[in-house]
């Protein structure tokens, strides 16, 4: 029996597709989920090291935090406290967000600073204010995200970091690398919670010295494949859908388990595919071919999205994120 040439080809865009898609199933090296949790040994391995966020809010936590706060420091001031006092020093022109400041924005701007750090003795005191005071939120820890009644997701996302820190312990992190990179994580594979710390953010980027990027909303990005601008490969036939770099998010423990599997998988046959990888890069636009991801896609893989996909992996299956299997947004 003759197979046509079209006919040969999707049979083979099919076997690429399910590869693609089902690759993790065949995947050994990602470990078993525990039958029990791991929380509380990691709490009692790193008790003298890390204070792990509280999974409820409590006006009692935040008001000893505040207490001790002030001890510390009697002329304390909140990041959005400070930024409205120098922005009643700023007389320049109003910054516009997406807009790029002029100089002399930037130098009146420079100017209120200057104004607003005399208050609590020069920038270099308030600097070490707010590294105090940190220190102290860290020792002394909130959940704030569950102090806005708007988040139902505030415990998930507490004990994620929790998790996310005790890991990086094990691997050697200190707190601080451990707790950013806990958020990192939080960000590429949970729902985002409200955290009035937020509004600092969003202050800093109207000010023209936080990027509007910074901010994460938690709905991916649309793609026109076919838009002259693209500088995504086209992996559709092959089952990843979107930007490869990127995967959906859920609330509940077995469908981000299978979405994170699922992307392992779609690493690995990127990785096994680079013939395939080459055609998807060679239908970009010409000035879009020479971008790092043609030379380094394997190694942005092998460094970072594998490992980091490995690591959410081993926190969802080894760590009592979910209560339930299903979160109602």
């Amino acid at each position: 029996m003759t197979v046509s040439a079209s006919t040969q080809t999707q049979q083979t865009q099919a076997i690429y597709k399910t590869t693609a898609t089902k690759a993790t199933s065949a995947y050994e090296n990602i470990a078993p989920t525990q039958k029990t949790d791991k929380m509380a040994e990691m709490k009692e391995k790193y008790k003298d090291v890390y204070t792990p966020i509280p999974e409820t809010y409590s006006k009692a936590d935040e008001d000893l935090q505040t207490k001790k706060i002030h001890e510390a420091y009697p002329n304390y001031i909140s990041g959005p406290d400070f930024l409205k006092i120098v922005d009643s020093f700023y007389d320049g022109k109003p910054m516009e967000l997406g807009t790029k400041p002029t100089q002399e924005q930037i130098d009146k701007q420079k100017i209120a600073f200057d104004k607003a750090y005399e208050l609590f003795g020069g920038k270099e005191k308030f600097t070490d204010m707010m590294k105090g005071s940190m220190k102290i939120k860290n020792d002394y820890p909130v959940n704030l995200w569950g102090k806005d009644k708007r988040n139902n997701n505030a415990t998930e996302v507490a004990r994620f970091q929790n998790a996310a820190v005790y890991e990086g312990l094990e691997q050697g992190k200190t707190v601080e690398k451990a707790k950013n990179y806990a958020t990192y994580l939080q960000g590429n594979y949970m729902r985002d919670a409200i955290n009035p710390e937020t509004d600092l953010l969003d202050a800093l980027v109207k000010a023209g010295i936080a990027d509007s990027n910074t901010i994460r909303n938690n709905k991916p990005q649309k793609i026109d494949f076919n838009a002259s601008h693209n500088d995504t490969w086209d992996l559709r036939k092959y089952g990843i859908e979107g930007d490869w770099r990127t995967n959906n998010i859920y609330d509940d423990k077995n469908s981000i388990i299978a979405e994170i599997e699922k992307k392992i998988g779609q690493f690995h046959f990127m990785l096994n595919n680079e013939d395939l990888m080459a055609q998807a890069n060679s239908k970009l636009d010409a000035s879009y071919q020479t971008l790092g991801q043609a030379d380094h896609y394997k190694e942005y893989i092998n460094n970072k999205y594998l490992p980091e996909a490995k690591d959410a992996l081993n926190i969802f299956q080894n760590y009592k994120i979910y209560d339930s299997v299903d979160l109602t947004v």
